[in-house]
This record gives structure tokens, sequence and C-alpha cells, in this order.
């Protein structure tokens, strides 16, 4: 059985994928004549080479191969990329079951990359039964070794109580851990927590400093907010420009929230100055990926003209969206429209059904209400709630 790897060892592994990277053709012949002797480290660094391409062509077989000789010496961090490779299908057919025991022999010698994905096996249930509980154990000896990774699994399931203890300090510490070490989730994740208080004392500096940092790392969801922060002027100086900079390159990278508030601020002029065409045409990308308040904001659109030609018939099939992704503003549209037979034949008892539906998120509106109790039955009412219910049933 190989040496287990240390945590002193992992500059060792740094220096095996730093030579990798070195690698020639010129380099391979004497690396193969060693990997034939039983060398696990050159049988290892072969298979990364035929894997990445480092002088060799790439082939996915031959690196499993490789990889396989190594892994069966007891080769730890051999032992995890195969594990990898059958997870992901790549020189081998894809086998979980494989994937989750390669990954436990690495873990369990200590490799940091095997702890932590043997934790994402049992964290998401691949080849194991999901268990948080070993999950967290897993990524919190991944996280002791200075996986980032890791630690922002930690600070997640430490926010909601997955796995451990529900400790918003813990997480503010594993966010932290996961910040230092260069992680951009780990420093948006700080950065949320700084905005909101959650386990650090509320400090909107920090979470811009924080968020730039995550931003500038190319995190789109940083860019998002980071934006928002600066043309609110909250933890910085207002500054619209740099702002809305930061949200048109986080919607030009296709994150929703940032196309959809930048539709927001061009529909307002916030910023920005008010055009209402381009306000639509960002609405409509973040509706078309399905997020619910954009695919409400395209269907007022289309129902009252912002931006784009009405039609009821759109409006109320982008209100039937929204309504059915959950969004309690289409519900209750979605019955009125019902109600009034716009964009759709009269259908009284799908308004009532949406109308509950609405109301149970606070969205009601009572004298729609108290005419749909006028036109429907009370045995077309109780199927309505039936139907209510076996909605929110599918919806937890």
């Amino acid at each position: 059985m190989c040496e287990t790897p240390t945590w002193a060892q992992e500059r060792e592994y740094d220096r095996i994928i730093e030579s990798l990277n070195h690698l020639t053709a010129t380099d391979i012949p004497a690396l193969r004549h060693v990997a034939l002797l039983g060398d696990p480290q050159a049988q290892f660094v072969l298979g990364l080479a035929f894997a990445r391409g480092k002088g060799v062509a790439v082939d996915p077989k031959q690196s499993f191969d490789w990889l396989r000789k190594a892994a069966g010496s007891g080769y730890a961090y051999a032992e995890n990329e195969l594990g990898t490779m059958y997870a992901d299908g790549t020189g081998t057919p894809k086998d979980d079951l494989k994937a989750f025991e390669w990954m436990r022999r690495a873990a369990e010698q200590g490799d940091r990359d095997g702890q932590y994905n043997l934790g994402t096996r049992y964290a998401f249930g691949h080849g194991t039964k999901v268990n948080f509980e070993e999950a967290a154990k897993w990524f919190v000896k991944a996280a002791q070794q200075g996986e980032p990774r890791a630690a922002v699994y930690l600070a997640r399931m430490s926010l909601f109580g997955e796995g451990v203890d529900k400790d918003e300090a813990a997480a503010a510490k594993w966010f932290r851990q996961a910040a230092e070490r260069g992680s951009p989730e780990g420093q948006y994740g700080l950065a949320n927590l700084y905005r909101h208080g959650q386990g650090v004392s509320k400090d909107n500096a920090e979470a811009v400093r924080w968020m730039t940092k995550s931003a500038e790392a190319g995190f789109v969801e940083a860019q998002t907010n980071l934006g928002l922060m600066l043309c609110d002027g909250l933890g910085a100086k207002k500054d619209c420009k740099a702002g809305i900079d930061w949200l048109q390159k986080a919607a030009d990278k296709g994150d929703a929230a940032g196309q959809n508030n930048l539709g927001y601020y061009y529909l307002n002029g916030k910023c920005v100055p008010e055009n209402d065409n381009i306000a639509f045409s960002w609405f409509m990308k973040a509706a078309q990926q399905g997020l619910p308040d954009a695919e409400a904001t395209v269907a007022a659109s289309f129902l009252d003209g912002t931006g784009v030609e009405p039609s009821d018939a759109l409006a109320f099939q982008w209100f039937k969206k929204s309504a059915e992704d959950g969004n309690p503003k289409g519900q209750l549209h979605l019955a009125l429209m019902y109600a009034e037979a716009r964009g759709a034949p009269s259908d009284s008892a799908s308004a009532f059904k949406w109308l509950l539906i609405a109301e149970h998120s606070g969205q009601g509106d009572p004298q729609l209400r108290a005419k749909l109790e006028k036109r429907l039955s009370n045995e077309q009412q109780q199927k309505a709630r039936r139907e209510a219910d076996a909605w929110f049933g599918q919806h937890k």
C-alpha cells in the first residue's frame, strides 16, 4: 500500500501537476518505461497525460488503463481520478457504484479531493443513499485540508441545518475559509452574510469588498448583486455607471437575475435612460430561462403593451407559465384572465382554483372571490379547492 497523502503532501500533488503541465513528447518514452516497471506515480502521471493531451494525443481509454494500474497499487491520487472517470463515463462506461468505491478508497487514505468527491456522492446520493451526516463528515475532512469547495458546502449545510446543526456563525467560518483561499463562491457567500448580518455583524462595506472579489473572478451572481449595491449606494458610494456595467456583464453571460434587474432599471429609468423596449427585451431573456418574476412581467407587458405589441393571448400564456412556476402575482392575474375570458375562454372553476393558490401567498382579490362564488356551485368550489390542494402537494 502506498504512503497516505498528508496535508504537507498536498504540495507534492501540486508538484506532480506542475511537472505534468511541462511534459513534452520527448519525455513520454522515459515516463512510459518507468510506468511499465510498475511505478504508481509514473502510471498516474502518464494517465493524466493521456487525459489532458500533455506530450501525447488525448486518449481517454489509455488514460483510464494507466490510472487503473496506479489505483490498483493503492495510489490515492489515482484512486480519486479513477473514481472521477467512472462518475463521468470517461474512458469507461459510467458506473456510480464503482465511482463511489474508488473515491471512498482515496478519501480513507486522506486524499483531499477524494474526501470532497465522496462528500458530494453522499450529498446527492450518487452510488449510495443520500446521507447528509456522512457528506458533512467528509466535507469537514477535506475542508480541514484546505479544500475550498468543501468549505462552501459546509457553509451552506450550516445555514440550512443539513447534516450539521443550523449555525450561522459556523457558516460564516466556512465561507470565510473558502473566501480567503480564493473561492469566488466562498467570497459571494461571505458577502451575503455581511449584507444580511448572518453569523457576522451586518457590514455593507465588507459585503461590497467580498462581492467585488467574487465579481472580479467572474462569478455572475456576485456581478449582479454588486451591480445592485453600487446602483443603490449600499456599502459604497453610489456609482450608477459601475453598477450598470456589472449588471450588464452578468446579463450578457446569461444570468437571469441580472437580466431581470436590468429590465427593471430600463423600465423605471433608474441609472439608465427609461426605455420600455430595451426593458422588455431583458425581461423576455430572463423569462425564457424560467425566472417566474420575469415571466409575470412579460405577461403584464403583453397585457398593457409596454415595450411590445399588446396581446391577450400571449399575456395569458406567460401568466399561466409564471403561475405554474409559483409566482403569486402571476397566479392572481391568471385567475382574473380566466374569469374575464381574456386570452382564453371563460373558466370560472380554473379562475377559482388559481385565486385560492394566489391567496395562500397573500395575493387575494375579495371582489373576484365574491364574483366567482356566485358563479360556482358548492360542489364546483370544493373541486377547485381539491385541485388547489393537489397543486400545493406537488409544489412543496
